[in-house]
């Protein structure tokens, strides 16, 4: 089994998929980001919801989730496998993704002679597939997957790693064990999570993403933020 192979294997299936892309959205909104790494867009004509990581130096994930598929895309600036290093999107990368994909392999800011890719799985609703990439000098192909280890690594402990990491700052594990296990998302989280943090416009993208919110005591539930997404909550 390669690498690749196993990675497909740690991933969830994209409901469970769209769950954790909610948490990790919407508690980078709660940190209160100018320059948000973690963000957003409702599904348009495609049929796809949109969500995707941007580090600003070079590197990003987009998850399109689809009524019964799914893509994902990442980008590794540093990797030999970048189509820059060899001006070519290395072969057998996308070998075997379904016609209907193909659209959502090329972004607006991609090259015209290829997109930014080094790493591709998508779900055709029974379990992640993957292409045969074959670097031309022989070598294994290099998994570059490490942007994506929040969404595989869904635990409160990696979660707060991750993010006191970034913002430098203690990060209250207890908040995050209440989100992942699929608590509403309140000004009282938000305000142990990041002191300060103006709540209007994370009670907004909450509502968008139609995950539970709650506005003082009277709020309103919608459906679960995490539900019962473990790691356990995985296809092959």
């Amino acid at each position: 089994m390669s690498v690749l192979s196993n990675f497909a294997a740690s991933l969830p299936a994209p409901g469970p998929l769209r769950a954790r892309a909610r948490v990790l959205t919407l508690l980078e909104a709660a940190f209160g980001s100018r320059w948000p790494r973690y963000s957003h867009a409702a599904a348009d004509g495609s049929g796809f919801e949109h969500f995707w990581y941007e580090n600003g130096g070079g590197d990003d994930y987009h998850v399109f989730l689809g009524p019964s598929t799914a893509f994902l895309r990442a980008f590794d600036h540093e990797s030999w496998m970048s189509p820059y290093s060899e001006d070519e999107l290395c072969p057998g990368l996308l070998d075997g993704l379904p016609e209907d994909l193909t659209p959502l392999t090329r972004l607006e800011n991609d090259e015209p002679k290829f997109p930014a890719l080094t790493l591709a799985l998508w779900h055709d609703g029974t379990a992640w597939r993957h292409g045969d990439p074959r670097p031309g000098d022989g070598r294994e192909p290099e998994l570059t997957s490490w942007m994506l280890a929040p969404l595989v690594s869904f635990t409160p402990d990696a979660l707060t790693k991750h993010f006191g990491h970034y913002y430098s700052r203690p990060v209250d594990t207890g908040v995050l064990e209440a989100l992942v296990a699929g608590a509403p998302v309140d000004r009282d989280l938000v305000e142990r999570l990041a002191p300060g943090t103006a709540w209007e416009p994370v009670e907004k993208l909450a509502r968008r993403l139609d995950a539970p919110a709650r506005c003082g005591g009277s709020g309103f539930m919608a459906t679960s933020l995490a539900g019962t997404v473990t790691l356990d909550d995985r296809v092959g």
